[in-house]
């Protein structure tokens, strides 16, 4: 691969990562600040965890998740603790997709699409982790300002990283 075609699948990434951490640095709410990362895991077409070598930005809201700006979408991963996670509804986040996972063990999977909320709860109950992952799922083109708000909606609601 050439440096230009790799500056055409980078370039915009870091434009993406820029305007969201310009979005979040004036904020007295968050602190944030970014870094390039390798090393996520995605699903492949059969549905199995492989991990991404290559590097994507990652913008830390320290406290609260870390912003994954991925080649074709945005993941917002954040926790919540076991306990909270069995009383918690989920009413409020149905318009924006999400899976998960235990902490200990990331490639555990408690919940995705394919789920219902009670049969996630059954599963988040039979396990031994004390906290539980989420990711978000959001258009990579999202507004920033979007995504500002959904942190402090995450926040409020006890979520935290």
């Amino acid at each position: 691969m050439e440096t230009d075609e790799l500056n055409g699948v980078y370039y915009p990434l870091y434009i993406k990562a820029n305007e969201i951490l310009k979005r979040f640095v004036p904020s007295r709410i968050f602190e944030a600040e970014y870094g390039w990362y390798n090393g996520h895991y995605s699903k492949d077409q059969s549905g199995q965890y492989v991990m991404d070598y290559f590097p994507i930005p990652v913008v830390s809201v320290k406290g609260f998740c870390d912003i994954e700006i991925g080649l074709g979408q945005i993941t917002v991963s954040t926790k919540l603790k076991r306990k909270q996670v069995m009383s918690f509804s989920f009413d409020e986040f149905n318009n924006i997709p999400f899976e998960a996972y235990g902490v200990e063990d990331y490639l555990a999977d408690y919940y995705s699409a394919d789920l219902t909320f009670s049969q996630f709860r059954e599963n988040v109950e039979k396990s031994k982790e004390k906290e539980i992952g989420f990711s978000f799922v959001f258009d990579r083109d999202c507004d920033s300002g979007m995504l500002f708000d959904y942190v402090k909606l995450l926040r409020c609601r006890g979520f935290y990283y």
